[in-house]
């Protein structure tokens, strides 16, 4: 119970961590905060994932930095593909679309964000994991299980509603063949027509999918239905294509 108590705050830390780099680049770029990401809370479960991974995966060969470099652009850049393959093929959707960087595969992933992220991996491994190891070694295995299985249900019921309303914005995304703005805007006037005419309060649960729907517009402005057809992209506004 303690060990995996301890993998689900590692995975909470990191995810955190991922997070907060996503909303600095962005305050950095644009001068405003966004809440970057799938979920609502300050969690990004891609970076969590990908952290957990490298650990396991490469902290064996951590007195080679040139191979832990490489191993974390191979691991990461497949995971990136795989979790925009999945949002595509389930829900139609492209969160991000690196198309008009150079050197991408199916604007699904790019070198750019590949060599990044092999730097993120050097920083996680000789930096940042030993440090975490420190803090959460420490702390008393109680309270470590208590607050790992409260983040995970956090996570869970953060996860889930995101699903649901992913889910329920598909069939207009389809229709549409747009961005997710306009879908988020075709639902809005849709619930809003529904209740002049049945002089109904829309319920919580419209409610929560709506406002999911609308931040995921501003976390991903170029967010798009994948069934649309391909757009030209400004390469000068390429570096805001995620």
């Amino acid at each position: 119970m303690y060990a995996f108590s301890l993998f689900l705050l590692y995975l909470a830390v990191y995810a955190f961590l991922g997070w907060v780099a996503e909303v600095t680049f962005v305050f950095a770029g644009t001068r405003h905060l966004q809440n970057r990401g799938f979920l609502t809370g300050p969690f990004l479960p891609i970076y969590g994932i990908g952290a957990i991974a490298l650990v396991l995966l490469v902290q064996p060969y951590v007195d080679n930095p040139f191979l832990v470099f490489l191993a974390s652009v191979v691991i990461t850049s497949a995971l990136e593909f795989f979790t925009h393959l999945v949002l595509d093929k389930v829900f139609h959707i492209k969160l991000w679309d690196y198309s008009a960087r150079p050197f991408n595969l199916q604007g699904r992933i790019c070198l750019q964000n590949s060599l990044l992220f092999g730097g993120l991996g050097l920083l996680l491994l000789y930096v940042i994991h030993p440090a975490a190891a420190m803090l959460l070694g420490s702390l008393p295995h109680s309270a470590a299980i208590a607050l790992a299985f409260t983040l995970l249900g956090i996570l869970i019921i953060d996860t889930a509603n995101s699903i649901r309303s992913l889910a329920k914005v598909r069939p207009v995304l389809d229709k549409l063949k747009g961005t997710l703005a306009e879908a988020h805007t075709h639902i809005e006037q849709d619930a809003e027509q529904q209740f002049e005419k049945r002089e109904q309060r829309r319920s919580m649960a419209d409610a929560s999918h709506s406002g999911t729907i609308g931040r995921l517009s501003r976390a991903f402005p170029h967010a798009r239905s994948s069934r649309a057809a391909p757009i030209a992209i400004d390469p000068r506004t390429a570096r805001e294509a995620k």
